[in-house]
């Protein structure tokens, strides 16, 4: 391992998240070496504690040895300057050189592991962390081995597998005492929402998709703005294709696409994510009559950049829409 300096402007799923980021198979509970609570700073420190899927944390004295699961919240805690020991990410989904364009610069230790789903935890241990910013950790059990470790935080939001990225601002100036700079962030990120739209009013009302098409022709679209990467497009103003929405029953919020039903990509704006192989679009039938083919309203993602879209920070919104920008002028 080796430190690793992260810049950027960047934008997962937590697996469509590749995005979707399960610790099913976290292997071992280590506890972490004990901390000295003398802490100079631990005499100034008002304990805070976060409500979450599996209950509540509570923080007794500043963190100062922080290690993140998630980019959101390795995004954020740049942005707001503050020190982060080490963070951990997924091989193939952690960026060109490891890192993201759209996360600010800072310092870091980066560990990339075949897969955050078995992840080894004595591995995090060593760092001895007093606080670890998780998100989706798949279920109690897991949240439980990493908070044997230190005070952890899964994701908040019960029913989710990604936060907003409004609440992880927040959280992260309460966990550090630095209310009024996360609400500052906040504000800004919402004024370039709102400048978005008034930039782009003939976008407003559009309708969208967001796919994943994968090298073995399957195909998976976002049925339900519940998903972090259709919640953040109805930010800004589009509308989730109708006919896909029609498709969102239980809690699933993905519907896979079968060649007969490729209607369900047409939309204004259709934001395509590839894993690996682009090549995959001009085997899907009826590819170039879709509307955004046609009108050249499609977005075109990877996985150096799909994790803007789904797991989206404050830094990942300005990325988003830098790279929405030329589309929404066509829509």
């Amino acid at each position: 391992m080796k430190a690793m300096r992260t810049r950027g402007r960047r934008p997962a799923l937590v697996a469509a998240s590749a995005l979707l980021v399960t610790l099913a198979a976290l292997v071992s509970a280590c506890s972490a070496p004990a901390e000295d609570d003398s802490s100079s700073s631990s005499a100034t420190y008002t304990p805070v504690t976060i409500d979450h899927e599996y209950g509540s944390t509570t923080i007794d004295k500043r963190p100062e040895r922080v290690v993140t699961l998630l980019t959101n919240w390795t995004d954020t805690l740049a942005a707001l300057n503050i020190p982060i020991t080490a963070e951990f990410k997924e091989q193939g989904y952690a960026g060109p050189n490891n890192t993201f364009e759209w996360t600010p610069e800072h310092a870091s230790e980066v560990k990339v592991v075949p897969s955050i789903a078995a992840l080894d935890i004595s591995e995090l241990a060593a760092y001895k962390p007093d606080l670890i910013l998780a998100g989706y950790v798949g279920d109690q059990k897991n949240y439980d081995r990493l908070s044997a470790v230190a005070p952890t935080i899964p994701v908040m939001q019960k029913g989710a597998t990604v936060d907003t990225w409004e609440d992880i601002a927040t959280t992260t100036g309460k966990i550090f005492g630095k209310e009024s700079e996360a609400g500052d962030l906040i504000d800004k990120t919402d004024d370039k929402i709102a400048q978005f739209k008034a930039d782009h009013p003939n976008a407003v009302g559009k309708t969208f998709t967001f796919a994943q098409f994968q090298p073995t022709g399957q195909i998976g679209a976002i049925n339900s703005t519940k998903d972090s990467a259709a919640g953040l497009l109805a930010q800004l103003g589009f509308v989730l294709n109708p006919k896909l929405a029609a498709e969102h029953k239980g809690s699933a919020t993905r519907s896979p696409i079968s060649p007969e039903r490729v209607d369900l990509l047409d939309s204004d704006l259709l934001v395509a994510w590839s894993l690996g192989d682009d090549s995959v679009y001009q085997r899907v039938p009826g590819w170039d009559n879709l509307t955004a083919v046609k009108d050249d309203t499609v977005v075109y993602l990877t996985n150096d950049n799909a994790p803007a879209f789904g797991v989206p920070s404050a830094p990942s919104v300005d990325y988003v829409i830098d790279l929405l920008n030329p589309v929404a002028a066509r829509l």
